[in-house]
């Protein structure tokens, strides 16, 4: 592949075939005839078509390497990207010693051992307010039962006090 757009370093690069044509094309000056001959002839066919094919691979590379070149500039730089990363997620993976990881599967252990004594202490608790709730309308019961026992003593009294004053 060439890497040159320069048309005589594309020249430059034909083979050697075509200084011996210009050789024999400029021995045979003196007979127009020839000349005619040997320019028509499958070997210079063959060179004018490597060289249109030379000039045509030339312009395509003109036209595609400069968006190859920012390509491969943009994939240097992910890359580089990529490996900075991966070097900063290892340095961080490192960090954590087995001292850290030992001391947060400690830390997890206890998070587990800490949530199922707050798990018991709302079951504790909900068993308490049942019992206060059951406990208070007992109470209540009792508060209804002592004023009716009041008021009947009450009544029983003053209905005493009506015989009794009334004799």
């Amino acid at each position: 592949m060439l890497k040159s757009s320069n048309i005589n370093s594309v020249l430059n690069e034909l083979p050697d075939q075509t200084a011996r044509d210009q050789k024999v094309q400029s021995s045979n000056n003196g007979n127009p005839k020839q000349d005619a001959d040997t320019c028509c002839s499958s070997k210079d066919q063959d060179v004018m078509g490597s060289l249109a094919a030379l000039q045509l691979s030339a312009g395509v590379l003109q036209i595609a390497e400069p968006p190859l070149e920012h390509v491969r500039s943009q994939l240097r730089e992910l890359i580089g990207r990529q490996n900075k990363i991966y070097i900063d997620v290892s340095k961080e993976k490192y960090k954590l010693d087995c001292s850290e990881v030992a001391r947060l599967n400690d830390m997890m252990s206890d998070v587990k051992r800490y949530k199922e004594k707050l798990t018991k202490i709302k079951k504790e608790m909900q068993g308490i307010y049942q019992r206060t709730k059951e406990l208070k309308k007992r109470a209540a019961n009792v508060a209804a039962c002592k004023q009716r026992d009041y008021q009947r003593k009450l009544e029983r009294l003053q209905h005493e006090e009506s015989l009794i004053g009334g004799h």
